[in-house]
């Protein structure tokens, strides 16, 4: 009796054993192009002159910027806060260097004139932000993906008038405050201003973990005229940028492989990347690989 129970506990081990192993051997984990499980997007509003010194600042550390422009007040200068003891003349940028400008980055929308949205009828909605489109499609011969809502002005409602246009995602201003990947791209809180993107960099550079993240820094391009904001700018570019485990991202870029990876078709035992949808990369036994769209891939 002892000895056929013992053979039935080292029968039942090797099955558990050789389950694992098979188990093992179909695990798949998703990734970001080129095996990386972490990605970061840098997003600046307004599209003042000053936007020229940090894509600088980016190109020299491999970060990719989201540019979020004004095409109704390029080429023009602005007083902002007249009257008033801050009071500054602010200079836009010109519609003739966005492209060499920005040849390493995104450009974005953020309304043609800087309204706010809320309190706009659906009609005022589009036309301050399908008129930006046009603008800077036209100015920058790329197609125009990404916004950012001006004040971080928006609601549900908002939203939804957005997801109408060719736009596939939208920025707030409101700190989700982790790593995690949106619900919803149409209010897509990011993970911070960039005055606390220090606070959460140590976390981001030493994590390590089989599963995607990502962290999305937002601010304006002239708070670094402030000598520490600048200092802190330059520090956090110079710890987090051309590194070998990070994918550096427009919110564009990002926002269609999310989509893409959200296509598939996953059923126990194939995955299918449909036509028509992007390349989608993974890690199976160690091993990168990638699935264009079309093919199946048999588990």
């Amino acid at each position: 009796m002892n000895k056929n129970l013992s053979l039935l506990i080292l029968t039942l081990i090797l099955s558990l054993l050789v389950m694992g192993c098979s188990e093992k051997n179909t695990f798949i984990d998703w990734t970001y192009p080129n095996g990386k499980y972490k990605a970061l997007i840098m997003s600046y509003d307004d599209g003042l002159v000053d936007d020229i010194a940090l894509a600088q600042l980016f190109d020299r550390y491999g970060i990719v910027g989201t540019f979020h422009l004004n095409s109704g007040f390029l080429d023009t200068k602005a007083i902002w806060n007249e009257g008033k003891t801050n009071e500054v003349l602010q200079t836009y940028l010109s519609t003739d260097t966005l492209q060499h400008v920005f040849k390493n980055h995104e450009i974005a929308v953020h309304g043609t004139y800087h309204k706010a949205l809320v309190g706009l009828s659906d009609e005022e909605i589009l036309e301050e932000i399908n008129v930006d489109i046009e603008n800077l499609t036209a100015l920058s011969n790329n197609k125009i993906s990404s916004m950012s809502y001006a004040f971080g002005s928006t609601n549900e409602n908002v939203a939804d008038v957005i997801s109408t246009t060719q736009l596939t995602n939208a920025r707030t201003v409101k700190a989700s405050y982790n790593f995690e990947l949106p619900q919803n791209y149409y209010l897509w809180n990011p993970t911070c201003h960039d005055n606390e993107a220090l606070d959460y960099l140590e976390e981001y550079i030493s994590l390590n973990s089989p599963t995607l993240s990502l962290f999305y820094v937002w601010g304006h391009s002239w708070e670094f005229r402030d000598t520490l904001r600048n200092e802190n700018i330059l520090k956090f570019c110079n710890e987090i940028g051309n590194r070998d485990d990070i994918w550096y991202t427009g919110a564009g870029a990002f926002a269609d492989y999310h989509a893409s990876l959200k296509a598939l078709e996953i059923t126990d035992k194939e995955i299918t990347n449909p036509k028509g949808n992007g390349v989608v990369y993974f890690n199976e036994k160690g091993q990168l690989k990638s699935l264009d769209p079309g093919k199946r891939l048999i588990r």
